[in-house]
């Protein structure tokens, strides 16, 4: 009497169910090996992740290094990579060539070239800024455009155009500073 064949396997679902072939790195699995290409996450996490091209769609990692990585209603601590887009999504810290954030949020940026449409970043670091209908906290960029009624906390920039609110400019920024460095100077000679 032969053995019963084994179970057929079960069919793939969340991140599996996608074309490319499933690539999660857990954080107990080895590094993944430098020739992988695409890794694709639906509704699920990981703990590091290098790939060249990385998706996140309602997921999240804690740190990504890749060349173009694309995240949709999903989250990373801390991505590395070429190209970095988010679109209702999140990031911590965000380091790229390029980085795209629509409807979103980035706590650090720091690119060559950085793009905030309807979404919001605390600090920048930029060679060249385009904003529409977004907020920045602080910005130190070469140049800031501004398409739309923008609100930019401070800006240190050599060159800003377009319709923009500013908190502070650079001038602004050093009264401020001047004013502040006076004020403790007076409290500490007080005590």
């Amino acid at each position: 009497m032969a053995p019963d064949p084994a179970p057929p396997p079960e069919p793939a679902t969340g991140s599996e169910a996608n074309s490319t072939p499933p690539t999660a790195i857990g954080p107990s699995e080895p590094e993944p090996p430098e020739s992988l290409r695409d890794l694709v996450i639906t509704q699920g996490g990981l703990e590091t992740a290098s790939a060249r091209r990385i998706e996140i769609r309602q997921g999240g990692i804690r740190e990504a290094h890749g060349t173009a990585i694309d995240i949709a209603q999903g989250g990373i601590a801390s991505a590395v990579a070429t190209d970095i887009a988010v679109s209702q999504g999140g990031i911590a810290i965000a380091r790229g060539d390029r980085v795209s954030v629509e409807m979103g949020g980035v706590a650090l940026v720091v690119a060559r070239a950085a793009r905030v449409s309807q979404g919001g970043v605390q600090t920048m670091l930029a060679g060249e800024v385009h904003v529409e209908q977004g907020a920045i906290g602080s910005v130190v960029a070469n140049h800031v455009t501004v398409h739309q009624p923008s609100a930019v906390g401070i800006i240190l920039a050599r060159h800003v155009h377009g319709d923009v609110r500013a908190l502070l400019d650079w001038r602004g920024a050093l009264a401020f500073g001047a004013a502040t460095g006076l004020l403790l100077g007076l409290l500490r000679r007080r005590r």
